[in-house]
């Protein structure tokens, strides 16, 4: 059955936050056969452990990026509006109380921040995906707007943290595939029209049971774009199989999953979600409030 609005709506917003939540108890583990090793097959949430990056958080948790997500999320439904600059001040405000781990963009912006800098002059040097891919929240914000908007959006939250040209292509792209999936895009088409072609022919080279691998497990968009969309192009029509082959590829897949959550979940609804994931999520309160 075709997702309607509002299944296509919470499937992505919950989508995000859930692929990433099952990544990360395996987060920056680069050896996919140490990940067997240890746990198995990732079928679910875990806590990541204290010999960890994330030694504090408990199964069903977000990454430090999937905060940053929840903390969009949360500006969103108070303010009923999206500005950059105060977002921007809200999203520095988290930082001196944060228990969980403080990535390298997010030290130079606040580096940047405290030497004076604006929303337009504060993001760092950093080619990341994870700038570009917490925007679930915005996403949902600008659902009924047009794409032009949400693009726009997208792109300002991005430059915050992560200003080089790469995280700009990539937050364009994300932001038009999503919003076209979330008016009834079907999932292969919106991915061949608004991928940066350079990632779609990385992706579409890498073949074998370790093409991630072959295209790169760490954080930079020239590494996790292409992995991003491998993963579209051969699980693209099952949730959990997808998101569980990221998880066990290893390396940042907690970046990856907050992109492919949300794009496979706009594209097939919240029912193509597992229920067990979806009820197993501690942000699951405040997803289901919406905006």
């Amino acid at each position: 059955m075709t997702p309607d609005f509002s299944s296509r709506l919470a499937g992505m917003l919950q989508g995000s936050f859930i692929a990433e939540s099952v990544s990360l108890g395996v987060h920056w583990i680069y050896d996919p056969s140490l990940i067997v090793q240890r746990h198995g097959r990732v079928t679910g949430y875990m806590a990541p452990g204290a010999s960890s990056y994330h030694p504090h958080k408990q199964a069903g948790e977000q990454g430090h990026a999937g905060d940053q997500a929840l903390r969009l999320l949360t500006f969103l439904q108070r303010e009923k509006h999206w500005d950059a600059a105060a977002f921007l001040t809200d999203w520095q405000a988290m930082w001196p109380s944060y228990n969980d781990y403080v990535d390298k963009a997010t030290k130079a912006t606040l580096a940047n921040l405290q030497a004076g800098a604006t929303a337009a002059t504060s993001g760092a040097a950093s080619d990341e995906l994870a700038g570009p891919a917490r925007i679930a929240p915005l996403m949902a914000f600008f659902a009924d707007k047009p794409e032009s908007d949400a693009v726009a959006a997208a792109i300002e939250q991005t430059v915050i943290t992560h200003r080089p040209p790469e995280t700009i292509e990539c937050a364009e792209f994300l932001a038009r595939a999503t919003h076209r999936l979330l008016h009834g895009g079907e999932l292969q088409d919106v991915i061949s029209e608004t991928a940066p072609a350079w990632a779609l022919k990385a992706a579409d080279s890498a073949t074998g049971a370790d093409a991630i691998g072959q295209l790169g497990r760490a954080c930079p968009i020239p590494q996790a774009l292409p992995a991003v969309l491998w993963l579209l192009r051969h699980h693209g029509n099952d949730f959990a199989q997808a998101t569980i082959e990221n998880a066990m590829a290893g390396g940042d897949n907690c970046a990856r999953a907050l992109a492919l959550g949300m794009l496979l979940g706009a594209a097939h609804g919240i029912e193509a979600i597992p229920t067990a994931w979806r009820e197993g999520l501690l942000a699951k309160p405040q997803l289901e409030r919406g905006l």
